[in-house]
């Protein structure tokens, strides 16, 4: 019984998993993205430094920050490359001139990737400085957006679609340039990136795997008590069942032949006929007590076999004439001639338990009505009275045990089980069931079931 929770936990448990699984994934790839890209833009910053001093100007306070951040992060590498003692030495002219061109050498594998377009502000090349052809045209939204702000930096795509990332930068009137366009490829980390994401993926998977078993054993472990208490349950509701039939039988049979030694009209004679029909009452009750164990066990075997649905219909038609005219009711059943895939015995066990159910709420002179309709591939079956409705805040609990939306247990004998037990018996033939109604305004149950196979 159990088995759906377990599953259900495990499939709690596995969507945790993914969730933390993927939120880690994607973190790392972001983290490693943001890397790789302001790698590339202290590169591009650097270089563009170097342009601006190699022409004689002052760089940008941003590309000055860029310098200052790159040396405080390298100071100590510099000084134990130079073998200066003290920072404060880094002060003097030629200890900056060393270091400068101890950055260009760190740099060198960044800056070997990094291609010089000279422009004017038209964004047209003026010539090119660098030892190969280029592999794409200057960006001109970026020029222009250039000569708006004073530089622009962003990503972009070469002519043969290789991933670039592009600064681009004004130079001062009177200068050597007046529009400078770096790209650096990202081709590679590009690739980097797709390979640790394809690592992550296969890693995740097997990771999801061994976490799906992980998650159905602790699913396991967390209900084995609570599937111990509720089989212990069941044997306990089964056993009680069975045992309770043979005092039953045993009271019913003697208050039978005490009823039949009494005088019809005396006292303890009505004593008799309230003994019997108690008995029969708690018999109901045991009976269906020990058919909702069996269905919550799936001992109970329903075979599905194709009957006609039509005849079934007449049958219930013709057994229920005599009963709905003695009680005053207009009763009409609307059959179609087609086969369904269901259990005959157990599909008429559900249309008694409605059709009692519609009997007792509904006064004399209302309407019950049992109507067949084809719907897709299957058969809807529609039982509606006239009779006083259910509340809306009660639809929600209809189908549960016990549940009973008035207590008329001492008045129509309702155990609040024949609900639950339809529902069962259709969920157990793959159908559904639900229940619509209002106050007032009667009651109507829509039975879904599977069509025949060769009347499809």
């Amino acid at each position: 019984m159990l088995s759906g929770l377990r599953l259900r936990l495990t499939l709690l448990y596995l969507l945790i998993s993914m969730l933390l699984v993927s939120l880690v994934g994607i973190s790392t790839y972001s983290l490693l993205t943001y890397f790789f890209q302001n790698t590339n833009d202290a590169a591009l910053n650097f270089k563009m430094a170097l342009i601006f001093r190699t022409s004689g100007e002052l760089p940008p306070a941003e590309l000055q920050n860029a310098e200052a951040e790159w040396m405080a992060q390298n100071q100590q590498r510099f000084l134990q490359f130079t073998g200066h003692n003290e920072a404060d030495e880094l002060e003097e002219e030629h200890a900056l001139n060393e270091y400068e061109h101890y950055l260009e050498e760190a740099y060198e594998g960044e800056l070997s990737t990094i291609f010089v377009m000279p422009l004017n502000r038209e964004g047209e090349l003026l010539f090119n400085p660098n030892p190969y052809p280029l592999l794409m045209e200057p960006d001109l939204d970026a020029v222009g957006d250039t000569l708006k702000d004073g530089y622009d930096i962003r990503s972009s795509r070469m002519s043969d679609d290789t991933p670039v990332r592009l600064l681009t930068y004004q130079f001062p009137e009177g200068s050597a340039y007046e529009v400078i366009q770096l790209g650096k490829t990202t081709a590679d980390q590009f690739r980097v990136l797709n390979q640790f994401l394809g690592g992550l993926l296969v890693i995740g998977a097997l990771f999801i795997i061994l976490l799906g078993f992980a998650s159905w054993w602790m699913a396991g472990n967390s209900l084995q008590t609570t599937q111990k208490a509720w089989d212990n349950q069941q044997k306990f509701i089964a056993n009680a069942s069975h045992e309770l039939r043979t005092p039953l039988t045993l009271i019913r049979a003697s208050a039978e032949v005490a009823l039949r030694h009494t005088s019809t009209e005396s006292e303890p004679a009505a004593l008799m006929r309230d003994v019997i029909q108690e008995s029969d009452h708690m018999t109901g009750l045991v009976e269906d007590m020990l058919l909702l164990t069996r269905l919550d066990t799936q001992e109970l075997q329903i075979a599905l076999a194709e009957f006609s649905l039509e005849g079934m219909l007449k049958d219930i038609e013709h057994q229920f004439a005599p009963i709905m005219e003695e009680r005053g009711l207009n009763w009409q059943v609307q059959p179609l001639q087609t086969y369904i895939y269901a259990n005959e015995v157990r599909l008429r066990q559900v249309i008694m338990i409605l059709l009692d159910n519609a009997m007792r709420h509904t006064p004399a002179n209302g309407n019950i009505t049992i109507t067949a309709q084809t719907v897709g591939k299957g058969i809807a079956l529609i039982i509606s009275d006239s009779g006083a409705g259910i509340p809306q805040e009660a639809l929600p609990k209809i189908f549960e045990r016990f549940y009973q939306v008035q207590d008329a247990r001492g008045v129509h004998g309702s155990s609040g089980l024949g609900l639950s037990i339809a529902k069962s018996l259709i969920e157990a033939q793959y159908g559904s069931i639900h229940i619509e109604s209002e106050v007032g305004h009667g009651t109507t149950v829509h039975i879904q079931l599977m069509k025949a196979k060769h009347d499809m």
